[in-house]
């Protein structure tokens, strides 16, 4: 059944071992790996009886609900490219009535002409400068981006995983993928902004796996202290992703969780996940890791990382975005790094963000991480005009957030980094601009 999907092979075959095990949990509805895998037959069939055939684009906002899995799927079986989008995008999409799925007959047979390397997702990039671009990936592609992460992190069918990250992204969505496909418990949370509601969670339903990015890792810790550690026996393990997780970050979850693995997994929109660091592998804690499985390959060319694999995208869906996306077959990360001896991969920064300080390339994560250790809560650091130097470093500190003065992180900072590292300019700021993935959107504050 399904030849051209290995991802919709694995999850049936999980549903005919466990039919009557629950496969998703969205607030009090429980779906059986049975009832998933008849709905989506279901949700097929009327994505056909709308209209939509092979090769054609339904756009579905990703809501965390089990409707929306469905139709997912269901677009996978025929054939039809889910363009997956934000809830709360303005975007035109396509509205249906999880009632109309129910109404319909599953479908029967699915086209006979579907490939494995059919386009079948759409996903929109979260950049940080510029427009978002349409990511394109096959059924093989999708697969693999879920297998390569589940392999890592060694998710299994005895695992009860909290989703509560976006479903309109990559991260989010290839962790519902491998619980599925791996025959385990995916709980729907809306969002992680109710952290109680994620702690109750976590608690009633025995969660075993938890995947985050950086910035919920923060907002947890902010409004809950360290209530999160007292689940250090019960989460075998926490994957984090979307944005660099700096060392602080990952000395903290250490403390709180030392017996837990602990993942760092690198990687795009365009590439899925690339490289993968257990934590506990303090000897490369500034590292990425590895790459994530034997078949992906990364490279460093002209100082920017560079990444192939069976989990890489098809391309872009706009074909002027395409031009310049990959060289020598590999896709164009827009990461500065440098691979080690041993292996290990390392960032540097981004291409378009680094700062040309008078012929020196300046990293600002390198900049922030630094200031954050003197005990500034959080920081932006951009490029700003210079008459001599061409640019130079300015700094916007998180207001309220450290109680020194500009004058006092400037001294205790040249005892940290090399003088041209170091801003020249400082200034307070409100709120530290962000994309909706926590990545920080330095654009915005360029040149000001």
């Amino acid at each position: 059944m399904y030849p051209y999907s290995p991802l919709l092979q694995a999850i049936f075959s999980a549903g005919a071992r466990h039919p009557e095990k629950v496969a998703l949990v969205a607030g009090q509805e429980r779906v059986s790996y049975a009832q998933l895998c008849r709905k989506s037959r279901q949700a097929a069939a009327f994505i056909q009886s709308k209209g939509y055939r092979v090769g054609d684009v339904l756009r579905l906002a990703a809501v965390k609900e089990p409707h929306f899995v469905y139709m997912a799927l269901g677009a996978m079986m025929v054939g039809v490219i889910a363009e997956l989008i934000d809830p709360q995008s303005t975007l035109e999409r396509f509205h249906y009535l999880p009632e109309e799925i129910e109404k319909t007959p599953p479908l029967a047979e699915a086209p006979a002409e579907l490939k494995e390397t059919d386009i079948i997702e759409i996903i929109h990039t979260t950049g940080t400068t510029a427009r978002p671009k349409l990511v394109c990936l096959s059924h093989y592609n999708v697969y693999w981006a879920a297998r390569y992460t589940s392999d890592a992190v060694q998710n299994d069918e005895h695992d009860v995983e909290v989703v509560a990250m976006p479903l309109c992204h990559g991260f989010g969505l290839r962790r519902l993928y491998l619980s599925l496909m791996n025959g385990a418990t995916a709980i729907l949370l809306p969002n992680i902004a109710n952290v109680r509601l994620l702690l109750n969670t976590i608690e009633t339903y025995q969660v075993t796996t938890l995947a985050l990015s950086p910035a919920a890792w923060r907002y947890i810790r902010q409004i809950s202290g360290t209530r999160i550690a007292k689940y250090a026996g019960q989460l075998r393990q926490i994957e984090f992703g979307t944005s660099a997780l700096s060392l602080e970050t990952k000395h903290d979850v250490l403390t709180l969780f030392p017996d837990t693995r602990i993942y760092d997994n690198y990687g795009l929109t365009e590439s899925n996940r690339s490289t993968s660091l257990e934590l506990h592998d303090t000897a490369h804690l500034d590292s990425i890791g590895r790459p994530i499985a034997d078949s992906v390959t990364v490279q460093v060319i002209d100082g920017e990382l560079c990444v192939h694999g069976r989990q890489t995208m098809v391309g872009y869906w706009d074909a002027e975005d395409n031009e310049g996306a990959l060289v020598d077959g590999l896709v164009r990360t827009g990461d500065c790094g440098y691979i080690s001896d041993d292996g290990y991969v390392y960032l540097t920064g981004r291409v378009k963000e680094m700062i040309n300080v008078g012929g020196e390339k300046v990293s600002p994560a390198e900049v922030e991480e630094a200031i954050c250790r003197l005990g500034v809560g959080d920081c932006i650091c951009v490029s700003h005009p210079h008459e001599m130097l061409g640019e130079t470093v300015k700094a916007y500190i998180l207001r309220g957030s450290t109680t020194l003065t500009f004058e006092e992180i400037d001294t205790r900072l040249r005892s940290l980094l090399q003088p041209f590292k170091c801003p020249t300019l400082y200034d307070w700021i409100d709120t530290i601009p962000i994309t909706p993935l926590g990545k920080k959107q330095r654009t915005s504050l360029s040149g000001k």
